[in-house]
């Protein structure tokens, strides 16, 4: 999704310049117009704002018959050949590229990717070491860019942008499109802060910054003006939090959830276990949030199998004793039947309904169950999004319990919520959420963590083989089995694909059940499946009828297996760590010692660093740290879930000293001027409401 651009004005001024169809600007056609369109550029002002992705001292091209040996040359030319061979270990990628002088041969290995973006035809300009073999030039691994055929040739180096590029449309072409309109943009930005500000900071004007970050002389210019755009994005962000949290707060009444120690001891009673200290600090938290006139808008989050639904659960009794209900929505129906499940046996015997609802719900069950709920004679009500639909009414919602909220749109949790006057919001992630996120995008959440384990969990062995020991793993699943537990198997792709290869669940369930597991049940489970068989599969391993589940990351979250106890995953360099914790997650849920064995020939540092990662901690927030370094935030929580808009430049692995720089200013700017109506500050909100939109609103539920 493309962010609104920040420096369009609003509709009441004279039209922006920045605000011209990309298809009016100087060298640009209609098929670069389609090209750019594609890109996410519709306007002078999102070229303005489609920033290089980094730069590069560009050194003077050589003719192919001029190449020196053990020198780092630049080349340019057409490819005329391509070839993969896959052989192992090191399978490669081979191109010819022809200048008119003579070929030059290049090399990549381990790039089976290079097959979908390198075609005979297209020119490329590559930079490597020069070897030559038999008298003709190579190059290993050389870096690459795909480039006009008739773009002019580089005779002199020189320091240029790179910027993210297409098959149709490369950087070079995207770079003088930016070079030919950046005058015509720059006199239409605005400032946004004042002068002290500016110089507090260490912070260039913002139209300087867009010139330098377009037209640096050196990397140092480039990195400053990207550190002002950056701070601005940061700055949006927190503006749009902390006006968030001051509207939730103001003139909203909640319902008032009254526990005492009578109500304490009836719903701990409940539970057949002792409560851990974690578990414990978590509910008093919570007991003193509902307890007050203002809606509780808390983030529990936890470790896989930590115990968060029993905290989740203490909440629900307490509302219902204050006669109010709860709401726990999942975001899929195998979590929802999951929790309904887990609740159920936890309230049997008690006073306490529950109802689920699903699009499994049939339809005469479904017309009673609504009845009920609208009635109050449902306390709980579990179910994925069918719970907020339209024909969905509450007698009496007082609490809204969200698992693994970045799995469910904002608009989804804002139809669920106004259901209620102003009800307790709590949301449930077994993601540990590192500190940095949990300063931008949770910044108006209060946090409650379970860090200890509930006793009797033992810790989770791990283990990481190269595909050549695959065969252990096999033996060591095929013992598990003869003493009586179960497994999964993980992979990450459904069926095969010719250009990948990763191994498939239907190809490897085919192998396995006629070699390394000859002899065991095995089953098979993944997305593509119907809901009627994803049910039937997983029942039957819940009743143990299953030995071994082949599956995809489908069972990522809401299986609870305790007899499992061995969680294969095959190809696990093609996961993110924090998913491969999940995954992990699915056993060690018994009392028995379980193990998760990776299978894995990474043949790059971060998948590596990945792997060892694993190996080395079972601590999810750990994990969760070391997989911000080295995905992203991506990988936990998307802005457009938030109602926030999405960064461009900022990188919040990288940015938590401008990050709490900008927190920082913005509440103080907020505390003196709440509604941003100085003078000052007109620029700054205009950008605000039009970045955020009708978002700022979505912003309120979290």
């Amino acid at each position: 999704m493309t962010a609104a651009n920040p420096t369009a004005p609003d509709a009441s001024s004279k039209r922006s310049a920045l605000s011209e169809p990309v298809e009016s600007l100087t060298g640009v056609g209609p098929t670069r117009a389609r090209h750019l369109r594609a890109l996410g550029v519709s306007t002078l002002g999102d070229l303005l704002e489609y920033f290089p992705r980094t730069y590069q001292f560009e050194s003077a091209e050589k003719p192919v018959s001029q190449l020196i040996a053990d020198q780092i040359q630049t080349v340019r030319g057409q490819v005329i050949a391509v070839d993969y061979i896959p052989s192992r270990p090191r399978p490669r990628f081979e191109a010819t590229l022809d200048d008119g002088t003579e070929k030059l041969a290049v090399a990549w290995f381990n790039s089976a990717f290079l097959r979908r973006q390198i075609h005979p035809g297209m020119t490329l300009r590559v930079k490597g070491k020069v070897t030559f073999f038999r008298r003709i030039p190579k190059m290993v691994q050389p870096k690459w860019e795909v480039v006009d055929a008739d773009a002019p040739r580089v005779d002199q180096a020189n320091f240029r942008p790179i910027y993210p590029a297409s098959q149709r449309l490369p950087s070079e072409t995207i770079a003088r499109i930016v070079q030919d309109n950046l005058d015509t943009a720059l006199p239409e930005v605005e400032e946004w802060f004042d002068p002290d500000l500016l110089e507090r900071r260490r912070l260039m004007t913002r139209r300087k910054a867009y010139e330098a970050i377009h037209r640096p002389i050196d990397m140092q210019q480039a990195m400053a003006a990207r550190r002002r755009i950056v701070y601005d994005e940061l700055m949006l962000m927190q503006l749009g939090l902390g006006i968030s949290r001051r509207m939730r707060q103001r003139g909203l009444a909640a319902p008032v959830i009254r526990l005492d120690k009578l109500l304490d001891q009836r719903i701990r009673a409940r539970f057949p276990f002792q409560l851990t200290d974690a578990q414990q600090n978590a509910i008093w938290e919570i007991a003193r949030d509902i307890a007050r006139g203002q809606p509780m808008n808390r983030l529990l989050q936890g470790d896989v199998g930590s115990g968060k639904t029993v905290v989740a659960l203490y909440a629900m009794l307490a509302g219902v004793a204050n006669k109010l209900q709860s709401a726990l929505l999942a975001p899929t129906e195998v979590l929802a039947e999951q929790h309904y499940l887990t609740l159920s046996n936890l309230l049997r015997g008690s006073n306490v309904t529950i109802g689920l609802f699903t699009g499994r719900t049939k339809r005469q069950n479904k017309r009673a169950l609504l009845e009920d709920l609208s009635e109050g004679k449902i306390h709980l009500a579990v179910g994925t999004q069918s719970l907020i639909s339209e024909d969905i009414e509450f007698a009496n919602l007082g609490l809204v319990v969200v698992d693994e909220q970045h799995k469910l749109g904002v608009r989804q949790r804002a139809v669920l919520k106004s259901k209620g006057l102003a009800p307790h919001y709590l949301v449930m992630t077994a993601t540990p959420i590192p500190r940095t996120l949990a300063l931008s995008f949770f910044a108006d959440f209060d946090v409650s963590v379970i860090q200890s384990l509930p006793p009797g969990r033992l810790p989770i062995k791990t283990r990481w083989l190269r595909s050549a020991r695959a065969v252990e793993a096999y033996e060591f699943i095929r013992s598990e089995v003869g003493a009586g537990r179960q497994a999964y198997i993980v992979l990450p792709r459904v069926e095969e694909d010719a250009l990948d290869e990763s191994k498939s669940v239907i190809k490897e369930h085919e192998r396995l059940s006629k070699g390394p597991l000859s002899g065991l049940k095995l089953a098979i489970l993944h997305g593509q499946m119907s809901t009627e068989e994803k049910q039937t599969a997983m029942s039957a391993f819940r009743d143990r009828q299953i030995d071994v589940l082949v599956a995809t990351t489908v069972i990522e979250v809401g299986i609870d297996i305790p007899n499992a106890t061995v969680m294969l995953i095959d190809n696990a360099e093609q996961f993110g760590l924090s998913q491969l914790h999940q995954l992990r997650g699915r056993v060690g849920r018994g009392g028995q010692a379980s193990h998760c064995i990776l299978i894995s020939d990474a043949v790059n540092e971060s998948a590596e660093q990945r792997m060892q990662a694993m190996v080395d901690s079972t601590d999810g927030f750990e994990i969760a740290e070391m997989d911000l370094k080295l995905r992203g935030p991506g990988e936990f929580f998307g802005t457009r879930q938030h109602g926030l808009p999405e960064f461009k430049l900022a990188d919040l692995t990288s940015e938590l000293a401008l990050l709490q720089q900008a927190k920082e200013d913005a509440l103080a700017m907020l505390n003196e001027d709440p509604s941003l109506n100085k003078p000052v500050h007109v620029a700054l909100r205009k950008a605000l409401t039009h970045q955020l939109g009708t978002t700022l609103d979505l912003a309120l539920i979290g």
